[in-house]
């Protein structure tokens, strides 16, 4: 009977899951760090998977270094367009939402810069105080109607007092 070769997916989930103490022993900011690499590792699966004659380790380890390589040369062409470029990280719904917002031929700092210079068009603003209370509403309607004294005072709004 023929013998069974076990994937290099297999061989991998198995050197990771013995790295595991390793990373149990780490301080949690660490433990970031180091999910962030395993990721990395597992990102080349299908390339090492035709090199089932070469330790999975090692493939392992090239996956990582691959990933590390690509974003430093991602990291240096960021540095040479711009000085004071920065590395942000964004929730995935909060990345979702700016990628929906950009437009062909723009960057992610073109998005951020064109939402965070805009000003609200009115009718944006439509229903924005809708969930307040009608006795609240009443007296928010009253205090910007009234022009001769600040709205806060109308309120009642005390003034925080500098610390």
């Amino acid at each position: 009977m023929g013998r069974t070769i076990p994937t290099y997916r297999l061989h991998l989930e198995s050197i990771l899951n013995d790295w595991m103490d390793y990373r149990r022993a780490l301080r949690e900011k660490d433990r970031e760090a180091f999910d962030r690499v395993i990721s990395k590792a597992r990102q080349h699966a299908s390339a090492a998977s035709y090199c089932a004659h070469m330790d999975p380790t090692i493939l392992a380890i090239l996956s990582v270094l691959l990933e590390m390589e690509k974003e430093k040369s991602i990291h240096m062409h960021m540095n040479a367009q711009n000085e004071m470029a920065k590395n942000v990280a964004l929730a995935d719904d909060v990345y979702d939402a700016l990628q929906k917002e950009k437009r062909d031929g723009e960057s992610f700092s073109d998005v951020i810069r064109r939402l965070a210079g805009r000003k609200p068009k009115l009718t944006e603003l439509f229903g924005v105080l809708s969930d307040i209370p009608e006795d609240e509403f009443q007296r928010f309607r009253t205090a910007a109607l009234s022009v001769d004294r600040p709205v806060p005072e109308e309120l009642g709004w005390k003034k925080k007092r500098p610390k």
